[in-house]
């Protein structure tokens, strides 16, 4: 059976087209198109309707022209942090089916980290090892701590790379004194110690950009991220990379993904500083996430 998973985030919308085996799946395609739902939404988290439009055009997209190609026989579509906070979500989420006929499922934090596991998890060579996993989007970052493929404690913070940017960047490149509030208010939205197994997994959009920045632009895909090493000393290697330039020279850094060029800063101090609390030195990448959860279960 053919089937499209969804997850329609906070910076991005991912879709993995996937042929399920039983409780496995063959990974066919994997999309990403940028959304910036997080930054839409305003002082009173009204989601604007230019962000919906952008959504369900995607959405359309892929109704049309992906899933009748691949044969789609089930769709599967949820939604997380900047659609919950959403006041109007109900009235996206009726939108989107109206004008697509997908049904959008918007869940809570711990379905987020349940799926999270779950697809992280399923990339994992030996998934019953005792792991310590975050994932950092646009608009939350979730902390997951388990062992033998079970969750034992997972945590949400309101801290997120689209918000961040939007709340504490008003130049290009970025102020000292700017620089200086971003760091104090990724700080407080973290925790400032925490306990981490022996494996530590980053997951996510921008880590996966880190990585392929890390590499020099010699990683070109998801599947050549996998199992990459992030150290402490190249994330700060990357934070005085993006302290210093500007957008416009930001994107012409090898491994850059363009979409991404104006948030990385934010992003990559959320991992700095979630790797000095964990007490490590390095993490491990996965690109997988959400997506791969919901073609397993």
């Amino acid at each position: 059976m053919q089937i499209a998973a969804i997850d329609c985030g906070s910076n991005s919308l991912k879709c993995l087209i996937a042929e399920k085996r039983g409780e496995d799946f063959m990974c066919l395609k994997d999309l990403r198109f940028q959304t910036r739902l997080a930054s839409a939404l305003n002082k009173k988290d009204f989601l604007s309707s230019s962000a919906q439009e952008r959504t369900v055009a995607i959405l359309k997209n892929l109704q049309e022209n992906v899933f009748s190609a691949y044969e789609i026989e089930e769709i599967r579509a949820v939604g997380t942090e900047a659609i919950r906070r959403a006041v109007n979500k109900q009235e996206f989420v009726d939108r989107i089916e109206q004008e697509t006929g997908i049904k959008l499922t918007v869940i809570d934090e711990a379905q987020e980290a349940f799926l999270e596991w779950k697809g992280v998890l399923s990339g994992v060579k030996n998934p019953l090892q005792p792991i310590t996993l975050f994932d950092s989007g646009g608009a939350s970052t979730e902390i997951i701590n388990g062992n033998k493929g079970l969750i034992h404690k997972a945590t949400c913070f309101p801290a997120g790379a689209v918000n961040f940017t939007k709340r504490y960047v008003h130049s290009d490149p970025i102020s000292q004194i700017d620089f200086e509030e971003l760091v104090k208010n990724v700080y407080q939205s973290l925790p400032q110690s925490f306990i981490t197994q022996d494996t530590f997994i980053g997951a996510g959009g921008g880590v996966y950009v880190c990585a392929c920045v890390a590499s020099g632009g010699k990683i070109t895909s998801p599947e050549e991220a996998d199992g990459y090493i992030i150290t402490l000393k190249e994330l700060e290697r990357q934070i005085n990379l993006y302290k210093q330039t500007t957008i416009k020279q930001r994107k012409q850094i090898p491994g850059m993904e363009s979409e991404r060029a104006d948030i990385m800063l934010a992003a990559v101090l959320i991992y700095w500083l979630l790797l000095k609390a964990s007490g490590k030195g390095k993490f491990i990448v996965s690109t997988r996430g959400i997506r791969h959860g919901l073609a397993i279960i």
